[in-house]
């Protein structure tokens, strides 16, 4: 039973983004998933409500970052890995392109530090140049169409300071349970 119902969940958000594409619209499915599930994490496929794996183990291998250091989540989700940073003393900013899911975000945690935003990861705001000492991307180019990617890898490495480090997780996307 659980098996068929990610299945079905993955065909819609594959349906969702062929929908977005077709309108040229190539993010916008991203809201119309959020805004559907209304605030049922099951109706999210990545929605683990814990921080992501791969960036939990490579914090927790990594030599501590100086307190008030910046960072950036892209494509924040739910909020978890923006709160994981948080708790290591990083200043966040944490951005997505649904609306949805910031306002979830600020739900889920009302009394958070995080700067929760509404971008468009096609759009990074001019100001975030090489602003961030540590930048976490996890899957969201990929979910992308391949005639944008480049673009959006060169936007994403316009946010990382020198010196900076940026965390990036391309691998296989179909969500684990």
């Amino acid at each position: 039973m659980f098996e068929q119902q990610r299945e079905d969940l993955q065909l819609h958000v594959k349906q969702l983004a062929t929908e977005a594409l077709q309108k040229s619209d190539p993010s916008a499915w991203f809201e119309v998933l959020y805004s559907k599930a209304k605030e049922d994490t099951a109706q999210i496929p990545w929605a683990k409500l814990t921080s992501h794996p791969y960036l939990q183990d490579w914090l927790t291998n990594h030599e501590p970052f100086a307190s008030g250091q910046q960072a950036l989540v892209i494509g924040c989700g739910l909020g978890d890995d923006a709160q994981a940073l948080t708790s290591l003393g990083f200043e966040v900013t944490a951005f997505d392109i649904s609306p949805t899911a910031i306002t979830w975000c600020q739900e889920r945690f009302p009394d958070s530090t995080v700067n929760y935003v509404v971008t468009d990861l096609l759009a990074i705001p001019p100001q975030w140049h090489q602003a961030f000492n540590f930048v976490f991307e996890c899957r969201n180019i990929q979910s992308l169409p391949l005639n944008v990617r480049s673009c959006v890898i060169s936007s994403v490495a316009f946010v990382v300071a020198p010196g900076g480090t940026m965390l990036a997780d391309y691998s296989c996307s179909r969500h684990r349970s």
